[in-house]
């Protein structure tokens, strides 16, 4: 058990909680970058699980990466009609 200590001024006032060592460093501020109109962008897309693996499949297939693959077809797609 832990011996008392007389209550003082001294020990009621705490140092600091985290030392600023101990801190991870903050990160520069980060500056909006213009991207330009040919920049690659996300897009996500919610498909069946069948349809997934379908997909990943034929990618493989004819060594694409899917996102290829799926741009290939939607090209293929747009020059259909």
């Amino acid at each position: 058990m832990p011996k008392p200590t007389t209550l003082t001024l001294d020990a009621l006032i705490s140092d600091e909680a985290t030392p600023l060592a101990a801190t991870l460093p903050r990160a520069p501020k980060r500056e909006k970058v213009k991207l330009p109109k040919t920049a690659v962008m996300p897009l996500q897309v919610r498909w069946p699980r069948e349809d997934v693996r379908a997909v990943k499949i034929a990618a493989a297939e004819r060594e694409q990466t899917v996102s290829d693959f799926m741009l290939a077809c939607f090209h293929a797609s747009m020059t259909e009609k």
